[in-house]
C-alpha cells in the first residue's frame, strides 16, 4: 500500500483516537469538514505495478481531490468516523500517452467509549482510462479489520474481501 496513503491515516486515526472522550461528548448531530487539495503522483511509486498498460513503464500526474469527513457519537458513547475521498484528473505515462483518472476511497472507523477495540472498514478504487483496449488500469480492494491498542500499526488485523489487480503496488493516492 502507498506510504503516503499510509501516514495519511495513521495522522487521521491517530487524531480521532487521541481525542479525550470528554470532547466527544454523545450527540445526535454529526461534524462534517471538507478540503480540497492536489497531490502529485507517480506511478510505479518504489515497488513494480504488475497493471501498467503494455510498454509504460511510467505515468505521473496530479490528483485534485475533495475529501470529507463525518464524526458522530450516538448515544452509547460510541464514536464514527467517516472519511469519503474522491479524485480526478489526467496523466501522461513515458511514451506520452495522455490519460484520465478516477479515484474513491471510503474509509469508516467505529471508536467504543474506551478506545479499543475499534471496528475499520476501507474500500479503495483506481481508474487509469487512455485511448486504446490495453491503455487502462482498474485496481482496488475492501478491507475489513480490528484495531487492538494504541501500539497496534498498520495493516492492524484485517482481512481482504475484495481485491482488483494489483492494488496494493500499483494504486498511488
Amino acid at each position: 500500500m502507498n506510504l503516503r496513503r499510509i501516514a495519511a491515516l495513521v495522522v487521521i486515526i491517530a487524531a480521532s483516537v487521541a481525542l479525550p472522550v470528554s470532547v466527544i461528548a454523545p450527540s445526535a448531530s454529526a461534524q462534517v469538514t471538507q478540503e480540497r487539495f492536489s497531490v502529485p503522483f507517480t506511478i510505479p511509486f518504489g515497488v513494480p505495478c504488475a497493471d501498467l498498460p503494455p510498454e509504460v513503464t511510467l505515468v505521473s500526474g496530479t490528483a485534485e481531490f475533495f475529501l470529507r469527513s463525518t464524526t458522530r457519537v450516538d448515544s452509547g458513547g460510541v464514536t464514527y468516523l467517516n472519511i469519503n475521498a474522491t479524485a480526478f484528473g489526467t496523466a501522461t505515462d513515458n511514451n506520452g500517452v495522455v490519460y484520465s483518472f478516477n479515484y474513491a476511497n471510503h474509509f469508516s472507523i467505529e471508536v467504543p467509549p474506551g478506545g479499543f477495540p475499534q471496528q475499520i472498514r476501507m474500500s479503495d478504487h483506481f481508474n487509469l482510462n487512455g485511448k486504446g483496449k490495453d491503455a487502462h488500469m482498474h485496481i482496488g480492494f475492501v478491507i475489513v479489520g480490528t484495531i487492538d491498542g494504541p501500539g497496534d500499526f498498520f495493516p492492524w488485523h484485517t482481512d481482504a474481501i475484495n481485491v482488483r489487480g494489483d492494488a496494493f503496488n500499483c494504486d498511488p493516492i
